[in-house]
């Protein structure tokens, strides 16, 4: 019921754009500002989307006034589901999203593009779709059907221009910055950063680090001097950590493949890879894998089992015992995830706490997201700690419209307050 009640909310795209600034970098806002002024051209408008600073690492941009328009076309274009969301948030259209194209469209042509919300159009459409089918911008074809569809290798590159999203957010991304200087993230992840709080010097564990965003913060907060471990399950994952660390200019992080379920051992001494002995750690993030309900938009429900729902939060709960278990006594450990579920959410915490008595529940400052959800588990004391971002809107803790405009979110925040035995309840 809690989860049908979010439906709207989830099918819709957040009303920003954020990005995080690299602290170890020298960034110039005119750079955005020029590049606006110019698509406000392109799109006869008289004013350019609001730019503002939450904090000096983090940027927001809102979106079009009101009133800004393009001409339709039509021609249709048709768009697979994950392509169309990307649009609503700001991207162009690259060449593996593109379904159908009529025969007729000529480059640099105008086209409306319609997100396939049944899943049913095949690739390589002529003709118009007569499925269910969903308005998500309107752009400027830059490849045509034989690039798209006739060969028998799948193209690559941007295959449709974006002039303006229905959503009404600017078509923007890091690259229109010198590389390293900004980099796409959403909100509520970089409050994350913020929540642990990285400094000089701290050894911090970064247990589910890919692609490595979350990571790079945790650096530059630090001034590229904490000492951050950086783990993953697969190489792919921590081979895209790695890349993002050089991307942004970041050298203090060490990046392993390795389960983070399995990196506590107290037979290891060895500090320089994991597994890690007890108290090893000041602060871990534990930014754990969910079912990621809180991502928007979300242009068809989710098909997810009641079976596969249930199943994260045993994942998450071995996943915490191991970061109970490398965390120094006084350190913090911060919990996250980009879901709305309250197993996942409040669920872990109420079970975190009768399981773990060596920690305790720890306000999740600075504050940006509401308080934890009623009548599941938590006090209002306890709710008033962690931080859910989402539509809702509650007494304890009243927050801007950027905290309610992005996507799901939760985190919580802990500190070991002993060495105290933990109770068997993973």
């Amino acid at each position: 019921m809690f989860l049908s009640s979010l439906q709207s909310w989830l099918s819709k795209a957040p009303n920003y754009t954020i990005f995080r600034v690299n602290k170890l970098a020298n960034f110039d806002c005119n750079i955005l500002q020029k590049f606006l002024e110019v698509q406000s051209k392109e799109l006869n408008s008289s004013a350019i989307p609001k730019i503002s600073f939450v904090k000096p690492d983090c940027i927001v941009i809102e979106q079009w006034p009101e009133g800004t328009a393009v001409e339709r076309s039509s021609s249709e274009v048709i768009v697979d589901t994950m392509c169309g969301a990307a649009v609503l948030r700001g991207s162009h259209i690259y060449a593996p999203g593109v379904l159908g194209l009529p025969t007729n469209c000529k480059l640099d042509e105008k086209v409306d593009i319609y997100a396939d919300l049944d899943g049913q159009c095949k690739r390589g459409l002529k003709l118009k779709y007569d499925g269910s089918k969903l308005y998500v911008g309107t752009g400027q074809l830059k490849m045509l059907r034989y690039e798209l569809f006739d060969n028998e290798i799948q193209a690559y590159g941007v295959a449709i221009h974006m002039l303006l999203p229905a959503s009404r957010l600017p078509v923007i991304n890091e690259t229109v910055c010198p590389k390293g200087q900004l980099l796409l993230q959403n909100f509520p992840s970089i409050v994350a950063g913020w929540v642990v709080d990285a400094k000089p010097y701290e050894h911090i564990l970064d247990m589910c680090a890919a692609p490595g965003n979350k990571t790079t913060h945790l650096a530059e907060m630090s001034d590229d001097k904490a000492h951050i471990m950086a783990l993953d399950k697969t190489e792919q994952k921590v081979a895209k950590i790695k890349q993002t660390c050089e991307t942004q200019g970041v050298t203090c992080v060490k990046a392993f493949v390795f389960d983070s379920r399995k990196c506590h051992s107290d037979e290891i001494t060895d500090l320089k890879s994991p597994p890690f002995p007890s108290n090893t750690f000041d602060k871990v993030l534990l930014d754990a894998p969910c079912s990621g309900l809180g991502q928007r938009p979300q242009l068809k429900e989710s098909k997810m089992s009641p079976k596969m729902l249930q199943s994260y939060k045993f994942v998450q709960r071995k996943l915490f015992g191991a970061a109970v278990r490398v965390l120094k006594v006084g350190g913090k450990l911060v919990y996250s995830t980009c879901t709305i579920t309250v197993n996942e959410n409040e669920g872990m915490v109420t079970w975190a706490l009768e399981n773990f008595p060596c920690i305790q529940l720890i306000p999740a400052e600075p504050f940006y997201g509401g308080p934890g959800l009623p009548d599941v588990g938590l006090s209002d004391e306890q709710r008033i700690m962690v931080q859910r971002f989402g539509p809702e809107e509650d007494p304890l803790r009243k927050v801007e419209d950027l905290s309610q405009n992005t996507i799901g979110f939760f985190i919580a925040s802990f500190i070991k307050v002993s060495d105290h035995k933990i109770n068997s309840g993973e």
